[in-house]
């Protein structure tokens, strides 16, 4: 797996394929809706060896000093980075995690995944157990995760939710539904909707959901070993996203959920915002 390192200069992303076409030109990627055809002005042939050049070792200077031992004027060189810029296919520098706290809470196969897969994009995380081992609402204040991940259990404990909203500390609700794995809402105490949020909408158009929510509580939804990796990778690219992120790329699980059928798979997100009777805002401010 290539992963991108911090960089001084430009550096075509490494998911992009460099590709030359029968007529010289080179194409930049190869899916069919967003290869991207470069033809500076200047020799074709030495359009890979410019291109190699972006491997970010070097700075924008250096390279359009290097662009002129290739027969590239500067302005050709700069107009090119800047297409290649505005065409997002330059990597950014990897930006400092966000997050350095993380918990999984949460006994059963998404725990288990999401664990390993957080250890495997730089993020050490803690685990504690679900039910009957909740944790001490105490251990929130002195070991207070950046993020919280409710892993497994369907329906969360109302007093870990209730303690995790005065006490500010974001979560995150991995499950798996009815054939269906379910990741979000993301909630940001105090910014965001919360999970009570999500409750009070489902009861409008469900009255006995507090009921059937009721016995739900501590429960563990089923999924076969690939539907469980399935929820689990959609998860970690949400928690990836939260951690290393672009600001004009959020995450989707904002007020909503991502909601995948294990059976086809096929993608929706729900919508879960913010509902006017819950007050949570408040409850965050406390």
């Amino acid at each position: 797996m290539t992963t991108v390192t911090p960089t001084r200069g430009p550096m075509l992303h490494p998911r992009i394929t460099v590709l030359v076409r029968p007529n010289g030109t080179v194409q930049l990627g190869w899916d069919p809706e967003q290869a991207v055809i470069v033809q500076p002005p200047g020799p074709l042939e030495a359009v890979p060896a410019l291109l190699r050049l972006l491997d970010g070792s070097r700075t924008e200077g250096e390279i359009l000093w290097r662009a002129r031992e290739l027969g590239f004027g500067p302005e050709v060189a700069q107009s090119l980075l800047t297409q290649l810029a505005a065409a997002e296919l330059l990597a950014a520098d990897e930006p400092r995690a966000r997050l350095r706290k993380v918990r999984v809470h949460g006994r059963g196969p998404l725990a288990d995944a999401l664990l390993e897969g957080l250890r495997r994009i730089g993020l050490r995380a803690k685990h504690s157990l679900g039910r009957p081992c909740e944790p001490g609402i105490a251990e929130l204040d002195t070991e207070r995760p950046d993020l919280l991940v409710l892993s497994d259990t369907l329906v969360p404990d109302p007093g870990l939710v209730t303690g995790l909203m005065r006490r500010r500390v974001p979560h995150l609700q991995v499950r798996v539904r009815d054939g269906r794995g379910i990741v979000g809402p993301l909630v940001l105490p105090g910014q965001t909707g919360c999970l009570r949020c999500a409750d009070l909408r489902r009861a409008e158009f469900e009255p006995a959901w507090p009921q059937l929510a009721a016995q739900l509580l501590g429960r563990v939804g089923y999924a076969s070993p690939a539907g469980v990796a399935m929820t689990a990778a959609l998860a970690l690219k949400e928690i990836e996203t939260v951690s290393f992120g672009r600001v004009e790329h959020p995450p989707a699980t904002l007020n909503a959920t991502l909601e995948v059928d294990l059976d086809t798979p096929h993608l929706d997100r729900r919508p879960w915002p913010a509902h006017p009777n819950c007050g949570c805002g408040e409850s965050a401010r406390v």
